[in-house]
C-alpha cells in the first residue's frame, strides 16, 4: 500500500513572518500544548566568511559570547539563566551562526534580554580568550582521535581546496593562536547586526503574548550599519578527476571516505540526493549495509552522509574496514554507485527510502527547537519557512528516473580519502 505523503507534515499552524524596523526577519508560531518557548537566531555570517589563516574564528567568537558582558560577569550570566531553568547555546556553522534559547513563557522576557545582552555587548576579555583557545584546542584533538572524523576532515580539505568549506567549523590547532580579540570584535559587530539576523520562535499560547514579548525585545535593537563582510566565491570541487589521498595514523583498522560532488540545499537536485543517500547507506536496510557488511562481511561500519550546505555539498560514503578488505570494500561501494546510475530503483525500494527520509525528517521536529531550527534554516537559505511542509511533497514527487539522472549528473568523478595504519618500522 502506497504511503500518503500528505499526512507526513507538521500540524498546520499560522506562522507570522515580519520584517522588523531594524531589518531582523522574525517568524513566530505558537504551541499551546506546553510552556516551553524555543528561540533560534541565525546570523548570515559564519565560518565560510573566515580566511584560512584564522580558521575557527566564527566558532571562537560564538563560544566567547557567554564569557561576560559590559554589565554582567560570566558567573552572573550563568546564574541568571540556570536559575530560570533556561538553556543557551551558540555555535557557528558553515553558512550561518546559531544562537539558541530554550526557556519557559514565565521567564521569556528576562532570559531573552540576557541573550540579547550577550550579542550586543560581549567583552571578549583576553584571559577568557586564552581559556577558550585552550578548550577549543582540546576539542579539536578529541575530534581527531576519532579516525573517521579525521578522515572526513582530510576528505574535505582535498575536495574543497582553499574554500572555507575545507576546514572544520571548530577550526584547526595551527590557526587558533592567530585569532585575536581584534578579530572577534568586528566579526561580532557585523554578525549580530539586526539586519543580518533571522529569528524564529516556537511555543506559547495563541493569544499573542509570547510573540509580543519577543518582537519587542528584538525590535529594541538598533541597526549597526556595520561594514559588509563579503561572501567567498561559490564552492567548486578542487578535483577534476578520480583522486585518492592517504594518511597514515596509529590504528588497527582503515577508515575510508568515498565522495562525489552534490547539490546545495536550495537546488532541485538536493531532494533526489537525500534519497540517494538513504538508498546507499541511510540505515541497516540500505544497499551498502546489506551488500558490504551483511552479505560479504567486509567492514565493521558503513554508511552515507549528505547534509547540504548553501553551496556545493558532497555525498560521502564512509567505511571502517581492515587493510586486507579495503580494496574489495571500496570496489563494492563504487559498484553500488554505478548501479544507481545505470539501473532504475524499484517501486518498492523507492517507496521504502521515501518513507525513511520523511519519517526521520518529522522525528527531527518533535520538539519546539527542532521546528524552530527547520523554519530558520529554510528561511535564511532562501527557500522560505513554508518549505517545512513542502519538503515531504518534494520527496513524494521524486521518480526513479530522477534518481538515475541525478546520479549520472553529479557522480562524474570521486575522491577517495583513506586513513590507514602506520607502516611498520624496518628492523
Amino acid at each position: 500500500m502506497a504511503l500518503d505523503f500528505s499526512s507526513i507534515r507538521l500540524p498546520e499552524r499560522a506562522v507570522d513572518r515580519r520584517i522588523l524596523p531594524n531589518g531582523t526577519v522574525f517568524l513566530y508560531t505558537p504551541n499551546p500544548y506546553n510552556q516551553i518557548v524555543a528561540v533560534r537566531i541565525l546570523s548570515r555570517l559564519a565560518s565560510r566568511h573566515e580566511c584560512a589563516e584564522k580558521a575557527g574564528m566564527a566558532n571562537l567568537c560564538l563560544r566567547m559570547l557567554s564569557a561576560g558582558t559590559e554589565r554582567h560577569s560570566e558567573e552572573e550570566i550563568a546564574d541568571n539563566l540556570e536559575r530560570n531553568g533556561a538553556h543557551f547555546k551558540a555555535e557557528a556553522g558553515k553558512d550561518w551562526s546559531a544562537i539558541d534559547l530554550l526557556t519557559t513563557t514565565h521567564f521569556l522576557r528576562e532570559d531573552l534580554e540576557t541573550v540579547l545582552e550577550l550579542i550586543d555587548c560581549p567583552t571578549f576579555l583576553e584571559e577568557k580568550l586564552v581559556r577558550e583557545r585552550e578548550t577549543t584546542r582540546m576539542n579539536i584533538l578529541e575530534q581527531e582521535d576519532s579516525r573517521l572524523s579525521y578522515t572526513m576532515r582530510i576528505f574535505r580539505q582535498k575536495f574543497f581546496g582553499s574554500h572555507p568549506y575545507a576546514w572544520p567549523n571548530i577550526g584547526l590547532v595551527e590557526t587558533l593562536d592567530r585569532i585575536q580579540r581584534d578579530d572577534l570584535v568586528p566579526f561580532a559587530h557585523a554578525a549580530f547586526d539586526p539586519s543580518r539576523l533571522t529569528a524564529v520562535a516556537v511555543g506559547g499560547p495563541e493569544n499573542g503574548s509570547v510573540q509580543t514579548i519577543i518582537e519587542e525585545c528584538l525590535a529594541s535593537r538598533d541597526r549597526r550599519n556595520s561594514e559588509a563582510i563579503p561572501d567567498p566565491p561559490p564552492a567548486s570541487p578542487a578535483i577534476s578527476s578520480d583522486t585518492e589521498v592517504t594518511d597514515h595514523r596509529q590504528s588497527e583498522a582503515e577508515y575510508v571516505v568515498l565522495g562525489y560532488p552534490g547539490a546545495g540545499i536550495a537546488e532541485p537536485a538536493a531532494v533526489p540526493l537525500c534519497l540517494i543517500g538513504a538508498l546507499l547507506g541511510g540505515s541497516m536496510d540500505s544497499r551498502l549495509f546489506r551488500e558490504i557488511r551483511e552479505k560479504r562481511g567486509l567492514c565493521y561500519q558503513v554508511g552515507s552522509h549528505y547534509h547540504p550546505h548553501c553551496d556545493l555539498s558532497p555525498l560521502m560514503i564512509y567505511l571502517v574496514t581492515s587493510p586486507a578488505n579495503r580494496e574489495e570494500a571500496v570496489a563494492c561501494a563504487e559498484a553500488e554507485i554505478r548501479r544507481v546510475k545505470e539501473e532504475p530503483v524499484t517501486e518498492e525500494e523507492l517507496e521504502r527510502i521515501k518513507t525513511y527520509v520523511c519519517g526521520t525528517y518529522i522525528m527531527s521536529m518533535e520538539t519546539n527547537m527542532g521546528q524552530a531550527s527547520r523554519y530558520a534554516i529554510y528561511e535564511i537559505a532562501g527557500l522560505g519557512w513554508g518549505y517545512v511542509n513542502r519538503f515531504p511533497d518534494e520527496v513524494s514527487r521524486v521518480t526513479d528516473s530522477q534518481i538515475s539522472d541525478t546520479a549520472r549528473r553529479y557522480f562524474t568523478h570521486r575522491l577517495l580519502a583513506i586513513t590507514s595504519p602506520k607502516e611498520s618500522e624496518p628492523d
